[in-house]
């Protein structure tokens, strides 16, 4: 059986590895275990073959490897794959590109992780070998470096997701990135606008010179996006989804609008794509009067820029865009609306932010949870309710108090003097 032995990367001044005879071998600390195991003939060259593994934290980790690949080689089921870790993240983030599995800005996502943070410390390894210790090294090195724990998790996430496949595929036996260590996050709780501080903002852009994309004034009261940022706070629609809405989704008559697409900036290029998730597709949205009011205004605004640009006018077939009917950069009405917060002298607030606002003002009105998740688009209510459990408080105090006040009043207890004269009879 062949030994496991303990070897580091240390060079001489030749720039020779030492092996086994670095000066530092002494410290039990130093370099990492592996073992070499004979493999018989291998049919094709007529050459010996070789498993060697390396990068164990341990002996007992090293035997335990080792004797799986005995067994493997025994039974004839080892596999000679010598596909390392960054060449199949590679192909496998390539084949989710062309088969369009992911959308274009998690593509970019993942792409960043593999290429900044996987493939620099795993991607050497042989697919094969890749082993939960090295997965959870990677973590800690990604913690020492300062890394916040929702990145960490998601640069996880994409090498478990890959891996996954890797698994399903047959190429692996286990997903090694499967039940590692993370660090625990804390859901931050979610402030936002008052009633009073939203109708604030409202009635500032309602009052602000109105301006076209580039800042010119036109001579008109209002700002031109005014009805995008009223119609985001009474619908409580993502960004993407409002850039990416078209006129033929909206029911101005049934005061109705379907969610079914939205823009993603990706790079310098904007992709339209479906909703975020399943269930956020093809939602329909009620339209209360003052949110259709804001639409309509809007309808007359974009027909008087039509006539204004004449032939000049690209008819996107969006609901908001630019002046020249071009469908708008979801990152534009973001630095607009941060802009705006701030020459209102109001606490600041992302865009993001206005969907919270709105299930923050539809939760005070005592609306049921599972409405306010159909209403965003969430995958299932328990997401809404560890968004915003702390906001549904009062309206549950609300309700105990509603089942107490449909009961009669209790009658009012008896003396207990009273009560020991029945007791004793005197």
């Amino acid at each position: 059986m062949a030994e496991v032995s303990r070897r580091c990367g240390c060079r001489d001044e030749n720039g020779k590895q030492y092996g086994k005879s670095c000066p530092k071998m002494k410290s039990p600390r130093h370099g990492t275990w592996g073992y070499r195991l004979s493999a018989g003939t291998d049919p094709i060259t007529n050459k010996r073959r070789w498993v060697s593994r390396a990068g164990f934290p341990t002996a007992e980790a090293a035997r335990t490897a080792r004797n799986a690949d005995e067994k493997k080689l025994l039974s004839k089921n080892f596999k000679f794959d010598k596909t390392t870790v960054g060449e199949f993240l590679t192909g496998w983030l390539d084949r989710q590109e062309q088969h369009a599995e992911l959308k274009p800005s998690t593509i970019r996502m993942y792409r960043r992780y593999i290429d900044n943070d996987i493939a620099p410390v795993l991607g050497h390894l042989q697919l094969t070998t890749l082993r939960k210790f090295q997965v959870s090294a990677l973590v800690q090195q990604l913690q020492d470096q300062g890394r916040g724990a929702v990145t960490i998790k998601r640069i996880h996430a994409t090498l478990s997701s890959a891996l996954g496949d890797a698994l399903r595929q047959d190429l692996i036996e286990d997903n090694p990135a499967a039940q590692i260590k993370l660090p625990k996050t804390s859901r931050k709780r979610i402030e936002v606008w008052e009633p009073a501080q939203a109708g604030e903002f409202l009635d500032f852009i309602a009052d602000y010179p109105n301006v076209d994309s580039h800042g010119r004034l036109n001579g008109k009261v209002g700002h031109r996006l005014a009805p995008l940022f009223e119609v985001a706070i009474l619908t409580g629609m993502r960004r993407g989804e409002l850039c990416g809405l078209r006129w033929e989704d909206v029911d101005l008559a049934s005061r109705i609008l379907t969610v079914r697409v939205q823009l993603v900036q990706v790079g310098k290029d904007v992709k339209e794509v479906t909703a975020k998730t399943e269930a956020g597709r093809d939602r329909r949205i009620a339209l209360n009067d003052r949110a259709a009011g804001a639409l309509i205004a809007w309808q007359i605004q974009q027909a008087t820029e039509r006539e204004q640009w004449a032939d000049a006018y690209e008819d996107s077939g969006r609901v908001f865009t630019y002046e020249d009917g071009r469908q708008l950069r979801p990152g534009y009405p973001s630095k607009l609306f941060e802009g705006l917060v701030a020459k209102a002298g109001l606490p600041v607030m992302r865009f993001h932010d206005m969907r919270h606002l709105t299930a923050s003002l539809a939760i005070k009105d005592g609306t049921d949870v599972s409405i306010v998740s159909k209403m965003l688009g969430h995958s299932n209510s328990a997401i809404t309710r560890d968004l915003y459990g702390h906001m549904f408080d009062a309206t549950a105090k609300a309700a105990a108090e509603g089942i107490s006040s449909q009961l009669p009043a209790r009658k009012p207890r008896k003396s207990s003097g009273v009560l020991t004269s029945v007791i004793t009879g005197q």
